[in-house]
């Protein structure tokens, strides 16, 4: 755990090769400026005072080096603040865990760092901070577009500030398709066009996995994210309302559901996949070394492929959109990626917005976005040469045009039980698509309320 106060400023900066200026401060929502030797800090608010405590996980040691810099930046301007940095070397899942005991337990941090798609949890028991008044004095704002805006809005207010967006792609490889006989420049017209290659795939190159396709709970998140949910917007339909009514049955969700049963049911995705703890590890591996055709996954993984082999990655592994049913506009499923809170109990709270807006400059979250590739949030991070020079990073923050998001209802995650259980049941063959379409309804029912779900 790493403490910053003014006494220990220059010893961190020494440490780190920290650029801190210690010219007279601008008016919060400044521009950047760019101190010699390093990348641009904003310069701070004056006369705040108060001690907090910045807590996140990070098992791949990207962010450190930006968070001490923010930390250290905040306390130059604040000679009466301090900031202390909790670094926790965890998974965020397991982090999240600590977190909520904590945060129970009215012992926790002034800022945490976890996902976008907790929103609802975290606000509905009051364990987050509305930051609409600090929203309204910070210039910066503005760049952020307005679909960001609204996917960090909850009840009317806002609740956190995100900086690396989640986006997806239907991954595939270029040189196995051709080996099947496929083009390398793919295109699928219509969501049946995946089973097809697929197919193609198993019988000409059966050394490599045809298609994976997360279900059950093994899959977590990504049995919904990753795999349900696009394809029930592939079949036109939605899994909830815009009156925020969670859809239990429906001509999509059948389609969806059926569609399951035909990639499983004729062999084209390994049903390990349920049962392998993580499976998701194995997959993303196997598309970047060859062994898997086609997946459906995130935005990210792309960075590990590219970091071990670039020119392999550029030359074999495509990237598209999903297709729908129809022929229609193709999209991707969006997110928030992890986001910067207050925390209602903070008692520093201006210190703590400090924080997270010194962290979320425009040259901050493009390299760090560069490092670990992302969409960025903010519009001119996208413009920042460096960013703009990377190919894949230009085309995954366009593809946020055609992203849909998913409220942050505190109900997901008993949704996401109902959903890993139908899924579940049809690629095992447990049940048809039509009979686990009704089960799913009535698991909703069940774990959210009946007035809380509508069958179409």
């Amino acid at each position: 755990m790493t403490r910053y106060s003014r006494r220990t400023l220059l010893k961190a900066a020494a440490v780190t090769g920290l650029a801190v200026a210690c010219a007279p401060a601008a008016a919060p929502g400044a521009s950047p400026t760019a101190p010699a030797g390093g990348t641009a800090v904003p310069t701070q608010a004056k006369g705040l005072s108060g001690a907090i405590t910045v807590s996140y996980p990070d098992e791949l040691g990207k962010k450190p080096p930006y968070v001490d810099k923010a930390a250290a930046a905040v306390t130059s301007a604040n000679p009466n603040a301090t900031v202390k940095v909790d670094l926790q070397k965890i998974s965020s899942g397991d982090f999240y865990t600590k977190l909520l005991l904590a945060l129970q337990a009215g012992d926790a941090p002034d800022v945490i760092h976890v996902g976008g798609d907790r929103i609802g949890e975290l606000a509905d028991a009051n364990y987050i901070e509305p930051l609409d008044k600090y929203l309204a004095e910070w210039a910066d704002w503005k760049q952020y577009p307005d679909s960001i805006k609204k996917g960090a809005t909850y009840k009317g207010k806002v609740w956190a500030i995100p900086y690396g967006l989640d986006t997806r792609w239907l991954y595939y490889r270029k040189d196995v398709f051709q080996k099947a006989g496929l083009p390398a420049d793919w295109q699928p017209a219509k969501v049946a066009d995946i089973l097809d290659a697929a197919k193609t795939v198993k019988a000409k190159v059966p050394d490599v996995l045809a298609y994976a396709l997360y279900a059950g709970a093994a899959g977590d998140s990504g049995t919904a994210n990753h795999a349900f949910v696009p394809l029930v917007w592939a079949y036109g339909g939605d899994v909830v309302t815009a009156d925020g009514k969670w859809v239990g049955n429906s001509a999509a969700i059948r389609k969806a559901l059926a569609y399951y049963g035909q990639a499983y049911s004729q062999g084209l995705v390994q049903k390990e996949i349920l049962t392998t703890t993580k499976p998701w590890t194995a997959m993303r591996e196997k598309v970047g070394n060859g062994g898997l055709a086609l997946l459906f996954e995130g935005g990210w993984v792309y960075g590990g492929w590219a970091s071990k082999d670039k020119a392999a990655t550029e030359k074999n592994v495509g990237y598209l959109l999903h297709p729908t049913e129809s022929g229609g506009p193709s999209f991707t499923i969006g997110g928030l990626g992890t986001c910067w809170y207050v925390t209602a109990k903070s008692k520093a709270k201006d210190v703590a917005w400090e924080f997270i807006k010194t962290w979320n400059n425009k040259e901050t979250v493009a390299k760090l976005n560069i490092e670990d590739p992302h969409p960025v949030a903010r519009s001119d991070s996208a413009d920042v040469a460096e960013f703009k020079a990377e190919k894949y990073l230009v085309d995954s923050t366009k593809s946020l045009e055609k992203a849909k998001f998913l409220p942050p209802d505190p109900n997901f995650g008993k949704v996401l039980t109902a959903i890993q259980k139908a899924t579940g049941r049809v690629a095992t063959a447990e049940m048809s698509a039509d009979d686990a379409a009704k089960r799913y309804s009535d698991d909703l029912k069940q774990a959210i309320g009946a007035g809380n779900v509508i069958d179409q």
